[in-house]
């Protein structure tokens, strides 16, 4: 880059910097998904105002031409080789829970792409995969984003994923993967997620730890692994009468069914991992109708930090799910295989705990 914007120029000087940003870019000098200089470095090497500086991003932002992470720094867009194409992002749920986010982080790339987005969901029923994709593929799609649905049971609707390898049309699968199609992905370690949750209550003295998994998704079944890692490095025995295992429609009866039956036992568990906040939600209601205190008598770690997780009078301690930022993480991914159609990237997050007030160290007169 030059040190000092052009004085023989008469634009204002934040128009002079973003036209030759964009004149970067348009070269390759700056190339898609790279990092733009920080606003400081913007200002010492252009000798101009932070207030220029802000003006020039914000209209090359608005124009699409780059994005912000909080926390991370300025990013080129990727490509407009993108432009006007089609990817289809089909998730479990819309607007439910993390999806939100997740959605409008996938949007937010794609959009600057200029890309056309469609959306659909699946309500986590193989049926309504299959109904999605059927549709998907009578129509002109150039990219597909897909949560697998149920992704621990069997792959009923292989044929239409072929369908989508034969026709060359890059797809991406987020949260999960049907591993007999070896695709490209994002997903968090889910095993290690569970691994660091039991270790957190195993730090705080607890012994007897009960688990809430789903049973119908790959990552249910990794948190749970996880949380047998840990158990067995700790020497503790697992009691397999102490490790529930609930299926999507299942949500809002068995875990808190479950919870208020271990309560009957006569050495019921002093803490509890769960697959998620709104599982965890349940487990607390069951909690409240067995009059146990949380976390003076009993502490809960969940997944996902969502709203849910800071919704109730009991803060959760959980594993952090990057939301926003594994949706723009995703829509990148797939605008690079649009432009490749040979690629198949993978990414995965390494899980983050975040600690609030539902987890306590266990009381001398606990359980064991």
């Amino acid at each position: 880059m030059v040190k000092a914007v052009d004085e023989n120029n008469t634009a204002p000087k934040y128009s002079r910097l973003k036209e030759y940003l964009k004149e970067q870019m348009k070269r390759g000098v700056i190339t898609p998904g790279s990092q733009l200089p920080s606003e400081n470095m913007l200002v010492d090497q252009f000798k101009i105002s932070r207030h220029t500086v802000r003006q020039a991003l914000s209209e090359l932002e608005n124009e699409g031409l780059i994005f912000r992470e909080q926390g991370r720094g300025t990013f080129c867009a990727d490509s407009v080789a993108a432009k006007g194409q089609t990817v289809a992002v089909v998730t479990t749920y819309i607007s439910e829970y993390i999806f939100p986010a997740v959605i409008r982080g996938i949007e937010e790339v794609l959009s600057a792409a200029g890309c056309q987005l469609l959306l659909a969901s699946t309500g986590n029923a193989k049926s309504k995969e299959a109904s999605c994709l059927e549709n998907l593929l009578h129509q002109k799609i150039d990219g597909l984003i897909i949560e697998p649905t149920q992704s621990a049971r069997e792959n009923v609707n292989l044929a239409y994923f072929n369908e989508l390898e034969q026709r060359r049309i890059p797809y991406l699968m987020l949260h999960a993967y049907y591993p007999e199609l070896d695709p490209a992905y994002i997903i968090i370690d889910d095993e290690e997620g569970g691994y660091l949750a039991t270790k957190q209550l195993i730090r705080l003295g607890h012994r007897h730890i009960g688990g809430m998994f789903k049973a119908d998704d790959r990552q249910g079944l990794k948190r749970r692994a996880g949380y047998m890692k840990a158990m067995n490095e700790a020497g503790i025995k697992v009691k397999p009468e102490l490790i529930g295992a609930y299926e999507t429609e299942e949500l809002s009866s068995y875990p808190f069914q479950f919870t208020r039956n271990l309560f009957k036992q006569g050495s019921p568990p002093t803490a509890m991992v769960c697959y998620n906040d709104q599982v965890a939600l349940v487990v607390l209601e069951a909690l409240r109708e067995e009059a146990v205190k949380v976390p003076e008598e009993f502490s809960l770690i969940s997944f996902d930090d969502s709203r849910l997780a800071v919704a109730a009078e009991v803060k959760l301690s959980g594993i952090v799910h990057p939301k926003a930022i594994m949706g723009r993480q995703a829509g990148r991914m797939i605008l690079d295989m649009l432009e490749n159609k040979e690629l198949k990237l993978r990414h995965t997050y390494q899980p983050e705990l975040v600690l609030r007030t539902s987890c306590a160290q266990r009381s001398r007169g606990g359980n064991n």
